[in-house]
């Protein structure tokens, strides 16, 4: 049995996480590499990271199952998640299981089946489950969608950076904050700076200095991150609603940057209660990928 392991992997858009764990859950290597998101990276260079990343951790040891945790909308798009577990089982000899990545996040945080995930990072999405059932509100990705994230956040800062360049809104402190911060001197170094490759993550990255700059008492920063908050709110509630949970307790893992901020988390927290009071908060300090190995250790002993 101590020769005997599972994989778990957390593939996001910029880094893939995997981890080699003991059948007792125990990791005992964890790597680092290319991210593996479909959507950004498109279907071919996402799985040729994926693969290199198994196949590197997987090599001369005897693997029971693996369980993948991806980002890129997995969960609104099954044909999409078949093709990737079909192309997987092909290169590998032992069973792999794939799914979005809420789900690895919300068993990083408990070891309960049913409650809810609230996932406020660059993107954001609540998801839940009860009793079988599984419903989801958010996770739309950033055209459309990942309302009250990171990067909703950072587009909205932006977006009143250049009426101010432009004259349209006056006194935005705001921007003479951000703009010392990454040493940027007028609209021409703005364009360079977030018209590029990486542009969700560099917008993402502004959501910090908002929340550096209203624990300075600036209101405009307080007002962007509780109307983040909100947003974001309406997800969980909207799945807590679904899912029936309003009179009894459940787990609600939060999990994502955003919640580093000490306004957003209060908000988030207030408003769920107000709809469901036996909420149980728990905040994700373990990495996700801690629950992609629970997952493939619980899918190999059920097979």
């Amino acid at each position: 049995m101590r020769d005997e392991y599972v994989i778990g992997v957390d593939g996001g858009g910029t880094k893939t996480t995997v981890a080699l764990a003991n059948l007792d859950g125990k990791i005992v290597k964890k790597i680092k590499t290319k991210g593996s998101n479909i959507n950004k990276l498109g279907f071919k260079r996402a799985i040729s990271n994926l693969e290199e990343a198994i196949s590197k951790i997987s090599r001369s040891k005897k693997i029971n199952y693996g369980f993948v945790g991806l980002a890129g909308g997995l969960e609104r798009n099954k044909i999409k998640k078949e093709k990737i577990k079909r192309y997987l089982r092909k290169k590998f000899e032992f069973p792999i299981d794939v799914e979005g990545d809420q789900i690895i996040a919300f068993r990083a945080g408990t070891d309960k089946k049913d409650g809810i995930v609230v996932i406020a990072g660059t993107g954001s999405i609540s998801m839940g489950w009860k009793k079988g059932r599984e419903e989801i509100s958010g996770g739309w990705d950033w055209l459309f969608g990942d309302q009250g994230s990171g990067f909703w956040v950072g587009r909205k800062v932006l977006e009143e950076i250049a009426k101010s360049l432009d004259g349209r809104r006056k006194n935005l402190k705001l921007k003479n904050f951000i703009f010392r911060k990454l040493k940027i001197k007028n609209g021409q170094d703005l364009y360079q700076k977030f018209y590029s490759e990486d542009f969700i993550e560099k917008v993402a990255s502004l959501s910090k200095f908002v929340d550096q700059f209203s624990q300075k008492g600036d209101n405009f920063s307080k007002s962007i991150l509780i109307k983040a908050a909100e947003e974001v709110s309406k997800m969980a509630i909207t799945v807590i609603k679904k899912l029936n949970f309003k009179n009894e307790e459940f787990p609600v893992v939060l999990s994502g940057g955003m919640f580093n901020s000490k306004i957003f988390l209060s908000v988030v927290k207030r408003r769920i209660k107000e709809e469901a009071k036996d909420a149980k908060f728990i905040l994700l300090k373990n990495e996700p990928v801690v629950g992609a190995i629970k997952l493939a250790i619980e899918r190999y002993k059920s097979s």
